[in-house]
């Protein structure tokens, strides 16, 4: 499709990105009150950014200046309140915009990966009607509720709301004038009336499980996993904990001490000390490797698996945790509570019969259903929850609710369900907080894995404190985020789904293999199974997710061969991009969002990106735009793991016109060198984080290679996406290493002084034959202050303690690398953004180049493996759009200019 068939929309033109930025940033960062909180999706995209690109994806580009910052001032104000809804007449102008743009009807929205429903919830908060679709069940569950089962009932009133609000009190657990202004009050109402209905008959069956002593309320009991110890001396149960510390909070340490008493480890519980001589944990280095709490013989690895596959390993309750008054009590458990966590489970249908795996793996240490996952209290809890939340639609319909009410207090209720597995499982964790202050129970899925956890909090679910009832508000409060429409959500394969008319295709699909999202999905899936079978057969008619035909890359899937996982992906995504060419409408682009781990650059990353965007051209899709996104928040998860979403790449494309060119390889290096360096500055411009920008630059070397039927080399053999793909790394490079040639002569100086030597001092000679090209002297470069000369050795200031007074007015040489150094160093060591405002303030036109510096010693970080560095620069960069905004406030730079 050439350029005079179709009229641009506005995402193919441009797009405020530091304000879509800053509100993904802002979404990420709150950890309550999104929707996010109705249930666990892996790597959702947050809402404001697709409330921002389906808006720009509707409506053309008007191709007057004028006219366009008027649109995206109307974006401006649809993400300017970050993780909070837009203001209502903002909404309502922006429907009305649509809505004079599609005079003959809207178009649907269409997601045949529906994940955890943003798209779904913002076509409909925009005015439209959507559709969506997976194959997975539970992200259908999630969407379905959202778009589907709360719309039906917005506005109507609770079948209980009258008998809730007589015994509740102001300020009570469910405050009831919590949601009154919702569409959803009456929902809410209801659902938190039979949640406490099903606490109490819980409760009831379970009590005796759940001992506590008078005046303490149990948080938690803490466990640890035991084996045998294979030293045929000992053979103790040895304790396989990965910490003895329980508490470090200031002048209130407490922690298990553990001893050997009469051939049987014994452990006592030491609190309320002000200091303490804790014994060295067992976990002796990375892996499964432990050290015997009796004889201190290693335990390697391979004896623990080889123990758990054999007789299984142990589970002890090591500690309890509580509350006296306000007080955190930390103490052994008694007799009673270790019995009351010997739960005989008899003939309980758990789900045993669902194979534990993260992404096709082997699991190991005897972990190998999901049943494996829990304690015994812990399944007969859940299970006791689930049975009870099925028995819930019967009764809404006896208490006179319709069959679409109860399928949504049902529905919310099974999600809730899935929540509570997540507090309540192996999966969760005991973390301190670096300054001690805190000790914190986090549920499952920090990462968007199933780790092996060798002690974990088994948390209270009944009563007020608990995590059924206790969580509850914070699911019920995310409803606030749904929006009033129309919608229908299905279970199908992406390659044969079919929207009812013409619609706006907008995804974001899996990314290729760094999640299992089935395979994670099991975890979910047995619970909302036990929950909802009877109200949606459909969805639950296997006893785990469907995985054959899974559109991901894993290579347990396909006989190990990471060859034929990619090929399976790249063949399903090209049928399942022609398919949907099939629903989308004409006149509008198809979005596709894509993501991937934190790049550090390698094969790996190259080949996730080449296989969507192989299989995109094999559609005959031209890229017409890409857009980089936010894909993470201020707690970043640096060093968690591989599969850390770090900046979303949103591509609009377009079927590729038949009158499409084909070029030769030198024309497309051409247009990549002449086209390339704009984009890029327009990606710092855009404060994309350097650790992103690599990936963020695939995007427009893309669009350029997609706009050619094909690219061929000198023998007339087409060029692969992946040869392209290093063709625009290596302009990127060209790119940045141009950018350091319009620095100072100083800062090129130091920037090349620092690729080779880093902090560490080189020799005066070297130094002289490197600076003089500049034309400067090695004199010049230590006046300014950029370096220090000494013993015929020069090294570069920077990582050492610099002078906070520092401003360029007062420097009678000031130079770029000085003030990226002097930035960095105010806003990580010294005073915070605040500090380093003051001195943004004051850069003047030192403000861009010491961007681009950054950037480019960030690139030099990464390659040279120096990852402090590249986390400072990187700290940098991310904090920079706020230091420009913040520099430019008057209250908050006027202290120190005058």
């Amino acid at each position: 499709m050439s350029d005079a068939t179709y009229k641009k929309k506005l995402i193919e033109v441009a797009l405020p990105l530091d304000e879509i930025n800053a509100a993904c940033k802002a979404d990420k960062d709150r950890k309550t009150g999104t929707i996010r909180n109705l249930h666990k999706w892996f790597a959702p995209m947050p809402l404001p950014a697709w409330r921002a690109l389906l808006f720009a994806a509707l409506v053309d580009d008007p191709m007057d200046d004028n006219k366009r910052v008027y649109l995206l001032d109307v974006i401006k104000r649809l993400v300017a309140n970050g993780a909070d809804l837009a203001n209502p007449p903002d909404i309502e102008e922006a429907q009305e915009i649509i809505g004079k743009q599609f005079v003959g009807g809207l178009p649907i929205v269409m997601d045949p990966f529906c994940g955890g429903g943003s798209t779904l919830i913002e076509a409909q908060r925009l005015g439209l009607e959507t559709y969506g679709s997976d194959l997975n069940p539970v992200p259908v569950l999630i969407s379905r509720v959202t778009s589907e089962l709360l719309p039906v009932v917005a506005w109507q009133p609770g079948l209980h709301s009258a008998s809730l609000a007589r015994r509740t009190r102001p300020g009570e657990l469910f405050a009831a004038s919590g949601h009154d202004s919702s569409p959803y009050a009456g929902l809410v109402t209801d659902v938190r009336y039979y949640a406490e209905a099903i606490e109490k008959r819980v409760r009831s069956q379970l009590s005796g499980h759940y001992p506590s002593s008078a005046g303490e309320v149990p948080i938690a009991w803490i466990w640890a996993r035991t084996t045998e110890c294979p030293n045929p001396a000992c053979g103790v149960e040895t304790i396989l904990t990965t910490s003895w510390w329980l508490s470090k909070k200031k002048g209130d340490f407490a922690w298990i001490e553990p001893s050997l008493v009469a051939g049987s480890i014994a452990l006592t519980v030491r609190q309320e000390a002000r200091a303490g001589s804790v014994a060295d944990p067992p976990k002796a280095s990375r892996g499964a490797n432990f050290t015997c709490v009796a004889c201190s013989n290693t335990i390697s690895e391979g004896e623990i698996d080889a123990r758990a596959s054999d007789k299984g390993l142990g589970l002890r309750l090591v500690a309890v945790v509580s509350e006296r008054g306000r007080r955190r009590i930390y103490r052994e458990p008694t007799a009673e509570e270790v019995s009351a966590a010997e739960v005989d489970l008899g003939d309980l249908d758990i789900p045993d019969g669902v194979p534990v795996s993260d992404g096709g793996n082997r699991r190991r240490f005897g972990l190998d259903s999901h049943a494996d996952l829990y304690s015994a209290r812990q399944l007969v809890t859940l299970s006791a929850f689930a049975d009870e939340v099925a028995g819930t639609y019967d009764r809404v319909i006896a208490d006179g609710g319709t069959e679409d009410w109860a399928r949504a207090v049902t529905s919310v209720l099974a999600l809730a369900v899935g929540r509570l597995a997540m507090s309540n499982s192996s999966q969760a964790r005991v973390t301190i907080r670096n300054d001690g202050t805190t000790t914190r129970f986090n549920a499952a899925f920090g990462r968007n894995d199933l780790p092996m956890t060798w002690d974990f909090p088994e948390l209270n679910p009944l009563g007020e404190g608990g995590t059924w009832l206790g969580s509850l508000p914070t699911v019920l409060d995310s409803l606030e985020y749904a929006a009033t429409g129309t919608g229908r959500v299905e279970k199908i394969d992406a390659r044969v789904a079919r929207s009812a008319r013409p619609a706006l295709v907008a995804t974001d699909p899996p990314y290729f293999d760094a999640i299992g999202y089935a395979d994670l999905s099991d975890y979910f899936y047995v619970w909302h199974r036990r929950c909802l079978k009877k109200v949606f057969p459909e969805l639950y008619g296997t006893i785990a997710t469907p995985k054959a035909n899974e559109l991901t890359a894993l290579a347990s899937r396909h006989g190990n061969s990471a060859a034929s996982a990619r090929d399976y992906f790249i063949d399903g995504f090209t049928e399942t991009f022609g398919n949907l060419q099939k629903s989308a409408a004409p006149e509008l682009p198809m979005l596709v969002v894509y993501a991937s781990k934190e790049q550090k650059g390698g094969r790996d990353e190259e080949t996730r990106w080449s296989s969507i965007l192989t299989a995109m051209l094999n559609a005959e899709l031209e890229i017409t735009a890409t857009w980089p996104i936010h894909g993470t928040g201020t707690t970043r998860m640096v060093g968690q793991g591989a599969n850390a979403v770090a900046t979303y790449i949103v591509m609009a494309s377009r079927p590729r016109g038949a009158d499409a060119p084909t070029t030769s390889l030198a024309e497309f290096n051409r247009s990549l060198r002449r086209e390339l360096g704009p984009a890029v500055r327009d990606l710092q411009a855009a404060s994309i984080l350097p650790v992103d920008l690599a990936q963020a630059a695939m995007g427009p070397g893309m669009q350029i290679f997609s706009r050619y039927r094909a690219v061929v080399d000198q023998s007339g053999s087409p060029v692969g996406v992946e040869h392209a793909l290093r063709l625009i790394n290596a302009a990127l490079s060209e790119v940045l290493e141009e950018q350091e040639g319009e620095l100072d002569p100083v800062s090129r100086f130091a920037a090349r002084w620092w690729e080779t030597f880093g902090w560490s001092a080189g020799s005066f000679g070297d130094a002289d034959k490197a600076v003089r090209p500049l034309g400067i002297s090695v004199d010049e470069v230590v006046r300014a202050q950029v370096a220090t000369s000494q013993a015929n050795r020069v090294q570069l200031r920077g990582c050492d303690a610099l002078d906070r007074q520092w401003t360029p007015a007062g420097d009678a040489v000031p130079t770029a690398w000085e003030a990226v150094h002097h930035l960095a160093d105010r806003l990580i060591d010294g005073g915070g953004e605040l500090e380093a405002a003051r001195l943004m303030a004051t850069l003047g036109s030192l403000q861009d180049p010491a961007m681009e510096l950054a950037y480019r010693l960030h690139s030099i970080a990464a390659r040279k493996s120096r990852a402090t560095d590249q986390e400072r620069y990187n700290a940098l960069i991310s904090s920079w759009a706020e230091l420009v905004r913040l520099s430019g406030d008057g209250h908050v730079t006027a202290e120190g200019l005058f």
